[in-house]
């Protein structure tokens, strides 16, 4: 069963690897699977860089990107019921 995170998550997610913490750290501190924090920082991913030359990780992004993704999928019961559009 997937879970999605919460804004709070995000913002320690990204608080965390600005500070230099691994992805598998940072999994076990907020207890989830090692593949969903990758996942997330990928959604959280904005091009920039750390100035350790890592990828930078947006938590307002990352939570952007999970609301516009929410809203894509619409209802899917009323979908279902009156079948495909």
């Amino acid at each position: 069963m997937s879970k999605s995170r919460s804004y709070e998550e995000r913002k320690k997610i990204q608080e965390m690897w600005e500070d230099g913490r691994s992805i598998p750290e940072i999994a076990c501190a907020i207890s989830a699977p090692v593949r969903s924090v990758y996942a997330e920082m990928e959604r959280g991913r904005n091009g920039a860089r750390l100035p350790d030359q890592r990828l930078q990780y947006d938590a307002d992004l990352a939570q952007r990107r999970w609301q516009e993704a929410i809203e894509r999928r619409g209802n899917r019961k009323v979908r279902q019921a009156t079948g495909p559009v």
